[in-house]
């Protein structure tokens, strides 16, 4: 037994995903000096201000480490602001310098959308993203397999 690599969606999907990923991250460092980790982060803060920086590594599925040293960058470039939430927790929101940034890597993150969905008519790509969506509702069950006696 071995994968089809041509046909094995999550080989696919971790391909499509890093090959994206790897070259936003170049992209970024050359025009912006940042990574796609702090590009993300900063775009999480755009849209949940005043979040911490748990909530955004568990909705992105990132390591808390990489996102506590984006958030570290990200202050220590004026970015990002905080305030204290209780003990030992803290929120995040982006500063006017911060939004500027994310606006300027906004518009590029955007075109390279536009480019990944080059040949698709707008119903294809409306499906793929609610198959998408569908795929993340899907992910506890994925979690459960080899691990849920039942499925064994």
């Amino acid at each position: 037994m071995k994968l089809d690599l041509q046909s094995y969606f999550p080989g696919l999907l971790l391909w499509l995903s890093n090959k994206v990923s790897s070259s936003a991250s170049s992209l970024y460092r050359e025009k912006f000096q940042i990574a796609v980790t702090d590009w993300r982060m900063l775009s999480y803060f755009m849209i949940y201000p005043w979040s911490t920086a748990s909530k955004a590594a568990e909705l992105m599925g990132l390591d808390k480490a990489s996102v506590s040293r984006s958030i570290g960058m990200l202050m220590a470039k004026g970015w990002l602001k905080s305030r204290p939430l209780g003990l030992r927790k803290i929120e995040y929101k982006v500063t006017p310098s911060g939004a500027k940034l994310h606006n300027a890597v906004f518009k590029l993150a955007i075109a390279r959308e536009k480019a990944l969905f080059e040949g698709f008519s707008v119903d294809e790509r409306q499906l793929l993203i609610a198959m998408m969506h569908r795929m993340l509702n899907n992910l506890k069950a994925v979690e459960k397999v080899g691990r849920d006696p039942a499925q064994q």
